[in-house]
């Protein structure tokens, strides 16, 4: 019960992640929450152009989600005339709803298994906003049997079901389809963004590119501790490889955690070759220490965490076409 009175106040009101804007250059800002959600909230980023701007990913916290997008209305001199999904992870989909009343002109471009899997991402979307409900009505319920007054969290409720009725209304548009295995380009004027569908964290992978400083914001599938949720994992590993080798690369966005250079592609490779190469927990954790480097003690708890996690998915043997879908 505590979780969820907890749940409803960050999620609906305005005790939220602050969301934390970092300039990379004239070209790029990412969009990141604090260390403490590092590992809950996605990243983001916008992309600009001399004639207009690209925001790539989006998340579940529809509180941090709007403050963002009256930050980016404020600072943006040019229209948002493109919406990015890297990764086919609900929370990431259903919050490209927010996004796209936001911007309604923007063309929002994602994998083919976000297309085809589309009517479920929507009803995600119902069941969290089903959550976010049950969670004011709890917070109601407690309130009232409370002996003290109290008007701060009175108005916090309040805010909440208003927020509430208006997030009711948001609905997915379908978005512009990227076949498998194919290359697109953007144009946003003077810049460009260049756009290749893969497999690796999930069927409907995009790998964006910018080429004026060589970032590459690829979601879920780079992410340092991978959340690994089905067995192909030699098809993973190759993708990552094949990036490795890559000179244009110079940095990369992944959808949870920091960004970092392409050196430290080594960390999300070893803990994928750990599961193909079935060492226990035991084993890994001496096998990560030759490249996790610079972890601290939460962090490295966390890695272990999802190394077992992983092996327990893999050694289930779960095969779920919609296993984007948790």
């Amino acid at each position: 019960m505590r979780l969820i009175f907890a749940a409803a106040l960050c999620l609906l009101t305005s005790i939220t992640y602050a969301n934390q804007w970092h300039n990379v250059d004239d070209t790029t800002w990412l969009v990141s929450p604090p260390k403490v959600a590092r590992y809950i909230q996605a990243n983001q980023a916008i992309i600009i152009g001399k004639r207009c701007a690209a925001i790539i990913n989006a998340h579940g916290n529809f509180v941090a989600l709007e403050k963002m997008i009256n930050t980016a209305k404020r600072k943006l001199q040019v229209p948002v005339c493109y919406l990015l999904s890297p990764s086919a992870e609900a929370h990431q989909i259903t919050g490209m709803a927010m996004l796209q009343r936001a911007f309604p002109s923007a063309k929002w471009y994602a994998g083919e298994t976000v297309a085809d899997n589309l009517v479920l991402y929507q009803q995600a979307l119902t069941q969290q906003l089903s959550l976010h409900e049950k969670s004011i009505s709890l917070s109601t319920k407690r309130l009232s049997l409370s002996e003290q007054d109290n008007p701060q969290l009175k108005a916090h409720i309040e805010i909440a079901k208003q927020r509430l009725a208006d997030w009711q209304n948001l609905s997915l548009q379908a978005p512009s389809v990227l076949p498998p295995n194919t290359q697109h380009m953007l144009q946003l004027g003077e810049n460009k963004l260049i756009l290749n569908t893969k497999r690796a964290f999930s069927t409907g992978d995009v790998f964006i590119f910018n080429p004026i400083n060589g970032a590459l914001l690829a979601g879920n599938s780079v992410d340092i501790l991978p959340d690994v949720r089905h067995e192909r994992l030699s098809t993973w590993l190759n993708q990552l490889k094949n990036l490795q080798t890559d000179n244009r690369i110079n940095w990369l966005l992944p959808s949870y955690g920091k960004p970092y250079k392409k050196e430290a592609l080594s960390q999300p490779i070893t803990f994928l070759l750990a599961l193909t190469q079935g060492l226990d927990v035991t084993e890994a954790k001496q096998y990560f220490m030759t490249h996790y480097h610079n972890l601290d003690d939460d962090e490295q708890a966390r890695l272990l965490n999802y190394y077992q996690l992983a092996q327990r998915r893999l050694s289930a043997s779960t095969k779920n076409q919609n296993d984007v879908l948790h």
